[in-house]
């Protein structure tokens, strides 16, 4: 979530196909924040944000983690994977090659 992203839209879509939705700031807000949760040791929280998704009742909807490294986001997208998770994962390694790979001439091999 960001203020900025509307001016960056087509970017986020080129680069990672995502849209981008603007949220109006005079609506209420219908977002659920809920109470944080620390846990030790760190196995534990990555563990908890696994099968966080099987908990929600709501499956289904998207959910932002965010994480301190890039090799902490790579970490838990291998954890993902491996339980079947689908996700994406947004960090500055796979933005420079999404960056790299568009400036790419067409018959460069992958």
């Amino acid at each position: 979530m960001t203020g900025t992203a509307e001016t960056e839209a087509s970017e986020f879509f080129d680069i990672y196909k995502l849209g981008v939705l603007v949220i109006p700031t005079n609506k209420p807000v219908a977002r659920n924040d809920m109470n944080d949760s620390v846990l030790r040791p760190v196995g534990r929280k990555y563990t908890a944000v696994v099968k966080g998704d099987q908990r929600d009742p709501r499956q289904g909807r998207p959910m932002l983690v965010g994480t301190i490294s890039v090799e902490v986001s790579e970490h838990l997208s291998r954890l993902l994977k491996r339980e079947g998770i689908i996700h994406s994962v947004l960090n500055a390694k796979y933005h420079q090659q999404s960056r790299e790979s568009s400036r790419a001439p067409a018959s460069a091999a992958p």
